[in-house]
């Protein structure tokens, strides 16, 4: 009995979902259509339990309103919010913001999580910056092209909707 109590002292149990925000900002990389998280995907992770932010107006050139959002569960928001989120999910890498005067990663939260296409070997500043964040990046570009992980291989999903 007493070992495994022992044991179970070191059984972190992380964080719950519903503390956790997933944060989903507008694309601002020229001519980009593409928004990371659709009303029904925003849905799937309400569902799960965490709380999303949608940058407003970000799902506009995918034809998909704020309105849209809101009643799948998410919060609109403006970009600070958004990029202040635990988990941020992007189309495009994270980059200088125009509008903003500032680059998106300067706006992320420290050691908060970011799934995008990134391109790593491409973009060593970019890793850099990351890494001065204690970001955890998850590449999407990276996922490997195998039946096994076809769930997550973006490029074959990118096909799936232009086709």
């Amino acid at each position: 009995g007493s070992y495994l109590k022992y044991f179970f002292v070191f059984d972190s149990p992380g964080i719950p979902y519903k503390q956790l925000t997933v944060g989903v900002p507008k694309e601002i990389f020229q001519n980009e259509r593409r928004v990371a998280l659709s009303p029904a995907g925003v849905q799937a992770l309400i569902k799960q339990g965490f709380n999303v932010v949608v940058e407003s107006g970000a799902g506009e050139p995918s034809k998909f309103p704020d309105e849209q959002y809101t009643q799948a569960g998410a919060a609109i928001k403006d970009v600070k919010d958004v990029l202040a989120s635990d988990l941020l999910v992007k189309v495009r890498a994270p980059t200088f913001n125009p509008a903003l005067g500032i680059h998106e990663v300067d706006l992320m939260k420290d050691a908060s999580t970011l799934v995008s296409f990134i391109y790593p070997a491409q973009n060593p500043e970019l890793m850099d910056m990351l890494s001065k964040k204690k970001t955890t990046v998850l590449a999407m570009d990276q996922v490997p092209r195998v039946t096994i992980a076809q769930g997550y291989d973006a490029l074959s999903s990118m096909a799936n909707i232009a086709g």
